[in-house]
């Protein structure tokens, strides 16, 4: 075999690869529920940055069991200040009555397919942020929306797959009851 000819084999090999990957997606978009959710812009502080918005969305943990970490708490150091208390919730994302919600996880394996939420003290329990984050690709020219202003919120369409974080199909701000798609053309 020629070197042309492999080259063009890995060619064919690495198009299957992600038309594989694009069909599983466009798959779950079609089969997996979609819900509007709440979510916040944050600056993921990566050394290689595109044009995207980390997000992260927002449910509420109220109802869940918080999932303790192994191990004990360090005790602060002298001079420094006392850390805020950390609950962390171990959930599975899914959707009901059109709303993500999160369900406990704490009984699962460790498998990898699972999501945390992590609480610092004074965060509400209703508008818990989950990690990982969801990544919203934008158009290089697109004007952006930030920072908001008072009364405005962020809220992504996502779909919801089997496992794993969300995906983001599109982005609304709600201004006081009104919504306004936003278009990044």
């Amino acid at each position: 075999m020629t070197s042309r000819n492999r080259a063009i084999v890995l060619l064919i090999i690495q198009c299957l690869l992600v038309s594989s990957i694009a069909a599983k997606y466009l798959y779950e978009r079609a089969t997996r529920p979609r819900v509007w959710a709440r979510v916040a812009q944050y600056d993921p502080q990566l050394p290689m940055r595109g044009r995207y918005l980390a997000l992260l969305a927002m449910v509420d943990v109220c109802g869940l069991q918080q999932y303790t970490l192994p191990g004990r708490p360090v005790p602060p150091a002298p001079g420094r200040p006392v850390q805020p208390e950390v609950r962390s919730y171990q959930v599975r994302l899914g959707a009901r009555d059109g709303k993500l919600v999160a369900e406990d996880a704490s009984d699962r394996l460790p498998r990898g397919d699972f999501e945390w939420i992590a609480l610092n003290e004074g965060t509400p329990c209703n508008r818990a942020p989950v990690s990982p984050s969801i990544d919203y690709f934008v158009p290089e020219n697109a004007k952006s929306p930030f920072p908001l202003k008072p009364g405005q919120e962020l809220w992504a369409e996502v779909t919801v797959p089997p496992s794993g974080p969300p995906r983001a199909i599109q982005l609304a701000l709600s201004d006081n009851g009104s919504w306004r798609l936003l278009k990044f053309d």
